[in-house]
C-alpha cells in the first residue's frame, strides 16, 4: 500500500532542489532560441525608452502585456544587459521554481494524509515533466511566467472556495490579473473555466450571491478594460490581437486536420508530461494499476479537462499553450502515484531521480549540438561579422524572423552606446539594413548568410528612398 513508501525527507529534498539547481544549467550555455530573440529586443527597447508599459520590437509599439519584461530589465540592470540572454530565460527558471514551490505547497494541503512528505514530492514530480525540465522551465519566452500566475490563481481559488475566505479569493483575483498583465485576457477564460468546475464540486453556489465576492470579482474584470481605455496606444486592441489568435486555431482546416489534432493532442499532451505520465499508463495498460478516483482526484481531473478542451477541440493549438497546465498535471500525477504499492512506487521515484541526471547531458551537450554547435547555426558569429562591416554606420532591418531577431537583440547590446536596430521605412539615406529576403531595391548586397535554415542579407543603402518600406 501507500502508506509502506517511505522515502526519507532528505532524499526527496535533495532530489527535488537538484532538480531545480539543474534547470540553470542552459542559461549561459545556449544562444538565442526561436522567440526569445523578440523577447531580449522588447525588454531592451522598454528600458532605452524608459517606457515601463509600452513594449516595442524594432522600433514599433506592440499592444502586449509588460510585466513579464520588468523582471527582465531588473535582473540586466544587475549582470549587466550584455547578458540579457541569461536575464530571459533566469526570469523563466524563477517562475519555475515558484510554480514548484506552489505544487508542493498545495500538494501538502491536498495528500498530506496520504504521504507527509507529499509536497516536496509534488514539487520534485513538477520539475521532471518533460516539457517543463526539458524546454519551457527554461526557455526565456513567457509562458513559464504565465503558467506561474494561472495556477497560483487556480489554487488559490481553491482554497477561495473551499475554505470561503474572501483573502484567498482576493489573492486569486491578483494572481489571474497579474496573468492577463503578463500575456493576454486568456488567463481569465481558464480562470473561470476552473471556478465554475470547483464551485460545483464542492457545492459553494452561495458564494456567487456573497456581496464580497461578487463585487471583488466584477472589479477584477475591469482591469482589462482599464488597461484597454488608459495604457493601450490609440488604435490598438489586445483583446482584438487575443482573438484573432484563437480564431486561426479554428479556421482555415479542413475536417481531417480536427480529426487528427483531436486524436493526437491528448497523447502530445501525455507523453510530454513523462516521465511519470507514461509510467502510469504503462501501469494501467498491463493491469498493474487500479487507479481509485476519489472526490480531490477527481476534481483535478475535471479542472484540468474543463481548461484543456478549448485547446483540444480546436485544430491549431500547440503543446506550447498547455504549459499553464502542467502545475495541474503535477497535482494530478502525485495524487495518482501515492496510491502505487511499495515496489511502484520505488520504481516512479527511479524515474525521476534518472531524469534528474538526464538534465546534465542534455544541457551541456545534446541541446547545443541540436541548437549552436553546427556553423550553420552560430547567431553570434553572424552578428559578430554585421558588426565589423558596418563599423559606426547606421543599422537598420527588414527582417522580423527569429533568426534576424536574435542578430539585432545581440548588436543591440553589445552596442549599447548606439540607438537600438530599428524598422527600415525607406526614408533613411546611408543606412546598412538586414534583410530576409533578396530585396535588390534596398541597395548593394554587401553579404548573405545562411542560417538556422533561413536566409539573412546585408545591403548598403545609399541616396534615394528605397521602393521598400513595409512595416513587419
Amino acid at each position: 500500500m501507500a502508506d509502506k513508501f517511505s522515502p526519507t525527507l532528505k532524499l526527496l529534498q535533495l532530489l527535488t532542489l537538484s532538480a531545480a539547481v539543474l534547470m540553470l544549467l542552459p542559461l549561459p550555455v545556449m544562444q538565442y532560441v526561436g522567440e526569445e530573440g523578440l523577447m531580449a529586443i522588447k525588454s531592451y527597447e522598454m528600458y532605452v525608452r524608459h517606457d515601463w508599459l509600452h513594449p516595442s520590437i524594432v522600433g514599433m509599439i506592440w499592444p502586449h502585456s509588460p510585466l513579464w519584461h520588468w523582471p527582465v530589465m531588473a535582473i540586466s540592470n544587475l549582470i549587466g544587459w550584455e547578458h540579457v540572454d541569461i536575464a530571459v530565460r533566469l526570469v523563466s527558471v524563477i517562475a519555475t521554481w515558484l510554480t514548484a514551490l506552489t505544487a508542493g505547497l498545495f500538494g501538502h494541503w491536498l495528500f498530506h494524509r496520504s504521504h507527509p512528505h507529499a509536497g516536496w514530492f509534488c514539487a520534485l514530480v513538477y520539475l521532471t515533466l518533460g516539457e517543463v525540465a526539458f524546454w519551457y522551465g527554461w526557455l526565456g519566452y513567457v509562458d513559464a511566467t504565465f503558467g506561474l500566475f494561472i495556477f497560483s490563481a487556480i489554487t488559490a481559488l481553491w482554497r477561495a472556495i473551499h475554505d470561503e475566505k474572501i483573502s484567498w479569493f482576493l489573492l486569486s483575483l491578483l494572481l489571474i490579473s497579474m496573468a492577463f498583465m503578463t500575456k493576454n485576457i486568456t488567463a481569465y477564460a481558464l480562470f473561470g473555466a476552473a471556478g465554475l468546475v470547483l464551485i460545483w464540486r464542492m457545492q459553494q453556489w452561495s458564494l456567487l450571491k456573497k456581496p464580497l465576492f461578487l463585487i471583488a470579482g466584477l472589479l477584477t474584470l475591469s482591469v482589462p478594460i482599464l488597461w484597454q481605455a488608459y495604457v493601450v496606444p490609440a488604435g490598438n486592441n489586445t483583446a482584438t490581437t487575443t482573438i484573432n489568435d484563437v480564431i486561426r486555431n479554428y479556421t482555415g482546416y479542413g475536417i481531417l486536420a480536427f480529426i487528427g489534432h483531436w486524436l493526437s493532442f491528448p497523447f502530445v499532451f501525455l507523453f510530454r508530461a513523462l516521465p511519470l505520465s507514461l509510467f502510469l499508463a504503462w501501469l494501467w495498460m498491463r493491469h498493474k494499476y487500479r487507479l481509485h478516483l476519489d472526490h480531490t482526484l477527481t476534481t483535478l481531473a475535471l479542472v484540468l479537462l474543463i481548461c484543456f478542451l478549448p485547446f483540444w477541440i480546436s485544430a491549431g493549438a500547440t503543446p506550447r499553450y498547455l504549459v499553464p497546465l502542467y502545475g495541474l498535471v503535477a497535482l494530478l500525477l502525485t495524487g495518482m502515484t501515492l496510491q502505487l504499492d511499495a515496489l511502484r512506487l520505488r520504481q516512479s521515484l527511479l524515474l525521476l531521480t534518472l531524469l534528474v541526471i538526464l538534465k546534465i547531458p542534455y544541457s551541456l551537450a545534446v541541446l547545443p549540438y541540436i541548437k549552436d554547435w553546427r556553423p550553420e547555426r552560430d547567431v553570434k558569429a553572424v552578428a559578430e561579422e554585421i558588426m565589423r562591416m558596418t563599423d559606426d554606420a547606421p543599422l537598420l532591418t527588414q527582417n522580423d524572423v527569429a533568426t534576424g531577431l536574435a542578430i539585432a537583440a545581440y548588436i543591440d547590446v553589445w552596442r549599447q552606446q548606439r540607438p537600438p536596430v530599428t524598422w527600415y521605412s525607406g526614408s533613411e539615406k546611408t543606412v546598412y539594413i538586414l534583410a530576409e529576403v533578396e530585396t535588390p531595391a534596398l541597395g548593394q548586397l554587401i553579404k548573405s548568410w545562411r542560417l538556422r535554415g533561413d536566409h539573412v542579407y546585408l545591403y548598403r543603402h545609399a541616396g534615394s528612398r528605397a521602393s521598400t518600406g513595409a512595416t513587419p
